[in-house]
């Protein structure tokens, strides 16, 4: 007998069929189908965003698979319940699952939504979807799954399922991808190396899902899933998403070192918290291949601070800052505004700290009340949030305050962003002194040549990235960014030359392959100019909130 195949399905809200972050699949169905096919359980992932009701259910008959789960949130809880719904017409017999922070934190709620629903999978949801599936196969007619740890039902619930100390022990989901309806294999570059966060910021749900230890991956299973990456598509740009990506020191410098030694060059981003820095892991992370760094400072008044139980301070957020400036990295913060008891006076004091800081991206979003969050609870206990909102709303959040004030502040903070966005480029003193301090580092060449081709110094520029293949001839960036540079020059075949190093150090590179196919068509459309590295896409909050 062959061994139930599980289905773990995505999709983004109607209201965000067209935004590049909602359609993404979520970086956790990756693991998850990683942990099932690893031990022989076949597992596919489909990202069914925009796809109707029609298409959806053929999908479904034809593959027919015996458990589907949907990767639920607050933004996509209406889409959810509708591949819900479709599921069970398109396949009565199937187990059906949801999980994520929604269904976990608002079980009992989506359970009314969802008539469908059979179970929830409470929190992480490796080891509960991995008993599961080893239920089935034993007694694939039996309801023995439902004594399956880790799961809510509508009428009770399992025992819990404890944190998953291994992350090793998952798998890696480059080695096991099968996917469905992934149009763009630049989603397989955001990574998680950690899971849990030791705050207890009371707007935030991941301690209260992933817990307030952290647990690690190992250095060695980073470097292994990052050379997959290159070796299978082509990759060379990553995003970790952990929360804390440096919380431990040890495991950071080993894991620097290693992608130093790995010979695969890549350039990469990272977010954490701003007391979790120091120098030599900033110039570790730099030499590694890290151009740019974020941190939730969330706002600038300490009052405030306080108020979001954020356990750091400004002193800490200045450093930490001032630290990756110093180094030499991108910097991008996130803030929030609208938050209960804030000021106008403390609105000018986080204007004040992106002027003083000048980051090159920054976040600015309304607070918004997740479930399992403390701030949440809160609201419902005061009943300042109807049990039904969600219910009744479509798509929309939750914001701590609808007022003036907030939609005020949102745009005096994007304005101060766009001024310091303006002034963040380092000066050419500043590209000395890290030259002077650090020595050759590809990153520190790769952004003093893009600030010399914004003010027009090709030449420049262009010695800047001749370092990097003289260097690192190894290294596929400069060379992209030599070809870009000379195409943009009218230097078409020299360009074209380039390129064909890049492809040649890095096959199926997605974004050479693309101008490949443009430079060979001299007639197709001019393309639209973005970085050739780094953030692409814009966080919606504040936008979201002054379109609500």
């Amino acid at each position: 007998m062959h061994p139930p195949l599980t289905l773990l399905a995505y999709s983004a809200p109607r209201s965000g069929f067209g935004d590049e972050w909602m359609t993404f699949l979520p970086i956790g169905l990756g693991y998850l189908q990683a942990m099932l096919k690893s031990r022989a359980y076949p597992c596919r992932v489909a990202n069914l965003s925009g796809k109707g009701r029609k298409e959806v259910l053929a999908y479904l008959r034809g593959l027919n698979p015996a458990v589907i789960g949907v990767s639920m949130f607050t933004f996509n809880r209406k889409r959810s319940a509708d591949l819900l719904a479709w599921a069970r017409e398109a396949c009565p017999g199937a187990i059906l699952l949801a999980g994520g922070p929604h269904p976990t934190h608002l079980a009992e709620e989506v359970f009314e939504d969802c008539p469908a629903l059979d179970a929830i999978v409470q929190g992480e949801g490796e080891q509960t979807l991995l008993g599961l599936a080893e239920r089935l196969a034993a007694t694939p007619d039996s309801t023995l799954w439902k004594h399956t740890p880790g799961l809510i039902f509508r009428d009770g619930r399992t025992l819990p399922q404890a944190p998953l100390e291994d992350l090793d022990a998952v798998g890696i989901p480059a080695e096991h991808l099968e996917a469905d309806f992934l149009d763009d294999v630049g989603q397989l570059a955001y990574l998680s190396t950690s899971r849990g966060c030791p705050a207890t910021c009371n707007f935030c749900n991941t301690p209260e899902f992933w817990g307030t230890s952290i647990r690690f991956r190992s250095a060695a299973s980073v470097l292994r899933e990052l050379r997959l990456l290159r070796e299978r598509h082509g990759l060379t740009y990553f995003s970790f998403r952990d929360d804390t990506f440096t919380a431990n020191r040890a495991r950071v410098l080993e894991l620097m070192e290693g992608i130093q030694a790995s010979g695969l060059h890549p350039l990469w981003n990272c977010q954490s918290r701003v007391n979790l820095v120091d120098e030599d892991r900033l110039v570790a992370m730099k030499r590694a291949g890290c151009e740019f760094m974020q941190f939730g400072v969330e706002h600038g008044s300490e009052r405030v601070l306080a108020l979001l139980d954020k356990g750091t301070n400004l002193r800490h957020a200045r450093k930490a800052l001032e630290s990756v400036r110093k180094v030499g990295m991108n910097l991008g913060i996130y803030l929030i505004t609208g938050i209960p008891g804030e000021t106008w006076a403390d609105v000018e004091e986080s204007a004040a700290f992106i002027r003083d800081t000048r980051p090159s991206d920054c976040q600015i979003s309304p607070l918004a009340l997740y479930p399992g969050t403390r701030m949440f609870d809160q609201y419902r206990a005061e009943g300042r949030v109807q049990r039904d909102f969600y219910r009744t709303s479509g798509d929309a959040e939750i914001f701590a305050r609808v007022d003036a004030h907030t939609e005020k502040a949102l745009h005096h903070l994007d304005q101060a962003a766009r001024r310091a966005q303006a002034k963040s480029r380092f000066t050419p003193a500043e590209f000395a002194q890290q030259k002077a301090w650090l020595g050759y580092c590809a990153v520190t060449n790769l952004l003093c040549g893009e600030t010399a081709e914004e003010a027009g110094r090709w030449v420049e520029a262009e010695a800047e990235y001749a370092e990097i293949i003289q260097q690192d001839p190894a290294n596929p960036w400069g060379f992209l960014k030599r070809a870009l540079l000379r195409e943009k020059l009218g230097r078409r075949d020299e360009a074209r030359a380039d390129l064909a190093e890049v492809l040649a150090l890095a096959p199926g590179n997605p974004e050479a392959s693309g101008l490949a196919r443009q430079w060979g068509q001299p007639r197709a459309a001019a393309r639209k100019k973005g970085p050739a590295h780094g953030p692409t896409a814009t966080m919606k909050g504040a936008e979201t909130y002054l379109k609500r």
